[in-house]
């Protein structure tokens, strides 16, 4: 039930992120809102990386999830919502996050 109540938050919250891809990052796959990054996908690697202080941090501070339920629950929301396969969810590190914010003008 946890499971369900997650995933529909997420549909409301980050349900509408529209991808994006630029010449500068060719292998790197965005999902924005109003200019923001929210998860970036390395098309080379599958490794997908999430906002911790949104889609992440949502999953741990409102449910109290665990970082290896939140990996479940991203990676079933994402390939329901986005239709994406083969890729592994994490924690966007400091380097994906400064340069999440300089990508889109």
């Amino acid at each position: 039930m946890l499971e369900k109540t997650a995933i529909h938050y997420l549909d409301e919250m980050y349900g509408d992120l529209e991808e994006y891809t630029t010449d500068d990052y060719p292998n790197s796959l965005f999902f924005v809102k109003n200019k923001k990054v929210y998860m970036e996908l390395n098309l080379k690697d599958g490794d997908l990386w999430v906002d911790d202080d949104t889609i992440w941090g949502d999953l741990k501070d409102i449910f109290s999830l665990e970082d290896s339920k939140i990996e479940h629950i991203i990676t079933k929301w994402v390939e329901d919502t986005y239709k994406l396969r083969d890729f592994t969810p994490y924690i966007a590190v400091d380097l994906s996050i400064v340069r999440w914010k300089t990508l889109i003008k």
